[in-house]
């Protein structure tokens, strides 16, 4: 897959998320990195590679968090 079409099929509201998953990676990322926005780096990942991976990470590791917490939900 090509790296544009790549950027072309990565959605940032993807149906797929959990709803509070972004709200997850957002907090998450803005408590590592105080001085960076989650916004700013949505908005980056669009034009850099790097950018793109390091959201995709913050996501992931949201809806990784998000489904253990559902897990251990009696």
């Amino acid at each position: 897959m090509s790296v544009s079409s790549h950027r072309l099929s990565f959605n940032h509201n993807h149906p797929i998320m959990p709803p509070d998953a972004e709200e997850l990676a957002r907090d998450l990322f803005e408590r590592a990195r105080p001085n960076d926005s989650f916004d700013d780096l949505k908005r980056r990942a669009a034009f850099n590679r790097q950018d793109a991976g390091r959201l995709r990470h913050w996501i992931r590791a949201a809806q990784a968090i998000a489904a253990e917490r559902r897990l251990r939900q009696p």
